[in-house]
């Protein structure tokens, strides 16, 4: 029994039945014990494989996708406002890149929301060389006034928000929740459903009406929907780039997906256990990408596109492909990376980008290739 299953046991004794969003919380952020509290590697030596571990070329390319943005905008100032920075390396990969851009880089700022001081500091390292370029702030509600233009940017943040679990069975909905049993290991219980927020969500899931599993579950990652919010609100205007795994709704609660998504990483393997080993492996599922839209779109942002990595990244880059404009380094240096990025049979179909936009023009080169109709 490690530190951390003794801290959960002892709130479930004392409290009874845990919801599944407070157990993920503490697996994960639990200040001391959780997985996100301790070193990890990201990369082929590590737990799980990020499209930033490839290399720079990632960022680089979504430094040019800024730029156009920024020109569209014309704004004095731009900013790039980035949650979930992790150690830092995608935003310097970013500034790096944008420092071969004169014009853009002059009127660039970058801020990154970051509650963790141990985090910060790492990338405050990271970030040493371009610190003149850089804030920091623990919540977006501490600079909500300043009311900044540009892009909002997460880049794998949505999949590790904690999330409910419902359950449809014989007697209706339930929510599926923690409990210790005889032995003193976690099992999952079903409990009824008692707040109005959940049920509304399951009351508005596409399921259609037949056929029908005799039992099916899903997670409703009600995290989610308010982070929307509260990025939709601290905007002003400029796009929202959401870059995950995930589906739009008609997938994500389709009937054959009758489990749900949730899934645990230790080592590059993958589990279906999350009540093993708490803390000690990555808990994450899926995003719901047509919830997140459907949330932008009551705050004013316009959906412009779901679409994958591959043909996000090869819109960006198109024109360099093409010959019509030369970058330093250029893809030619840098294929593997390239082919790694936009495989689609791993990180290229793997990852979905959603663009919103708020008083912002369309026309963005990564989405050149988007396919019409991705929400639905």
């Amino acid at each position: 029994m490690n530190p951390l299953e003794t801290i959960i046991r002892d709130e479930i004794r004392t409290r009874g039945p845990m919801r599944f969003d407070r157990y993920m919380e503490l697996a994960l952020y639990h200040p001391e014990h959780g997985y996100y509290a301790k070193p990890r590697k990201i990369g082929r030596e590590g737990d799980f494989f990020t499209s930033v571990s490839v290399g720079p070329l990632f960022g680089r390319l979504l430094a040019r996708q800024a730029r156009q943005m920024a020109d569209l905008l014309d704004e004095p100032v731009f900013w790039i406002v980035e949650q979930g920075a992790h150690d830092g390396r995608l935003a310097h990969d970013i500034l790096e890149e944008a420092r071969s851009m004169p014009a853009f880089f002059a009127r660039l700022r970058y801020l990154i929301i970051e509650p963790s001081h141990a985090a910060s500091d790492v990338q405050q390292k990271t970030l040493a060389e371009l610190a003149d370029k850089v804030e920091w702030c623990g919540a977006l509600d501490e600079r909500r006034e300043e009311r900044p233009a540009g892009l909002f940017l997460s880049n794998e943040l949505v999949d590790a928000f904690p999330v409910r679990i419902a359950q449809r069975g014989s007697k209706g909905w339930r929510e599926r929740e923690v409990v210790v049993d005889a032995d003193g290991s976690f099992v999952w219980c079903a409990t009824a459903i008692v707040d109005d927020e959940l049920r509304d969500a399951i009351r508005e899931l596409p399921l259609p009406d037949s056929p029908q599993p005799e039992s099916y579950r899903t997670e409703i990652n009600l995290a989610a929907r308010r982070w929307m919010r509260d990025v939709a609100g601290f905007m002003r205007r400029g796009y929202i780039v959401t870059i995950d795994y995930g589906y739009p709704a008609s997938v994500y609660y389709a009937p054959f997906r009758s489990e749900g998504t949730l899934t645990c990483y230790q080592e590059h393997r993958r589990g279906w256990d999350a009540l093993a080993e708490s803390g000690e492996h990555d808990i994450t599922a899926h995003v719901d990408f047509t919830a997140l839209a459907r949330v932008g779109e009551k705050a004013g942002w316009q959906a412009l596109a779901l679409v994958d990595q591959q043909r996000f990244l090869t819109g960006i880059a198109h024109d360099e492909m093409a010959g019509t404009v030369v970058y330093s380094p250029g893809l030619t240096a840098q294929l593997q990376a390239w082919r790694t990025l936009t495989d689609p049979g791993f990180l290229g179909s793997q990852f979905q980008v959603l663009v919103q936009a708020k008083d912002a023009p369309g026309g963005l080169d990564g989405l050149r290739f988007a396919r019409t109709g991705g929400l639905e």
